[in-house]
C-alpha cells in the first residue's frame, strides 16, 4: 500500500513538472532545459493564402504565404517582424521572409477580429505538399503548424 501511494505521488509530481515544462510563453527552454517550447503567438492563427488548409493545385509561383490571426492584442501583432513562415516538405525546408502586416479584404474571416500577415517565399517545387509553420526568427521557440497545402 505504501509503495502504491509513493508511486502515485511520484507520478503526480512527474505530471506536475511535465505540465510546468510545457507551459509558459514560448520564449525559452523548459524547466529542465530540454529544448525550446512551441512558439506561442498569443492567439489563434491559421493559413489564409493559400486557403483552406489542405488545398491542392497551388501555383508554384504563389510568392506569398499569408496567415490570419485572431485579434491585435497578442505577441504576433506586437512585433510581427520577429516571426516568419517556414515551409516544410519531404524534399526541402524553405524559410520565408519576416512577417509583415498586410490588408487582405478578400481573405478568409475565421475569427471575430482578423489580422493578416504575409511572408514572401521563392518558387516552390511542383507536386509537393508543404506544412506551413510559424516560428520566431530569434530561435527562442520551436515552429508550430498553421496549415498545409500542395502544389
Amino acid at each position: 500500500m505504501i509503495a502504491v501511494r509513493m508511486l502515485g505521488r511520484t507520478v503526480g509530481i512527474t505530471a506536475l513538472f511535465a505540465l510546468a515544462a510545457c507551459s509558459g510563453n514560448g520564449t525559452g527552454g523548459g524547466i529542465f532545459g530540454n529544448g525550446p517550447q512551441p512558439c506561442n503567438p498569443g492567439t489563434q492563427v491559421t493559413i489564409a493564402q493559400p486557403y483552406p488548409s489542405g488545398v491542392t493545385g497551388v501555383p508554384t509561383t504563389i510568392g506569398q504565404i499569408i496567415i490570419v490571426a485572431n485579434g491585435s492584442t497578442n505577441t504576433l501583432h506586437d512585433n510581427p517582424s520577429v516571426w516568419a513562415i517556414v515551409l516544410n516538405s519531404n524534399i526541402s525546408v524553405i524559410t520565408g521572409s519576416n512577417l509583415n502586416p498586410v490588408p487582405f479584404p478578400s481573405g478568409p474571416h475565421p475569427y471575430p477580429s482578423d489580422f493578416y500577415y504575409a511572408s514572401n517565399v521563392p518558387t516552390l517545387a511542383a507536386g509537393t505538399t508543404y506544412n506551413v509553420l510559424l516560428t520566431r526568427t530569434d530561435g527562442t521557440c520551436s515552429a508550430i503548424s498553421v496549415g498545409t497545402f500542395s502544389t
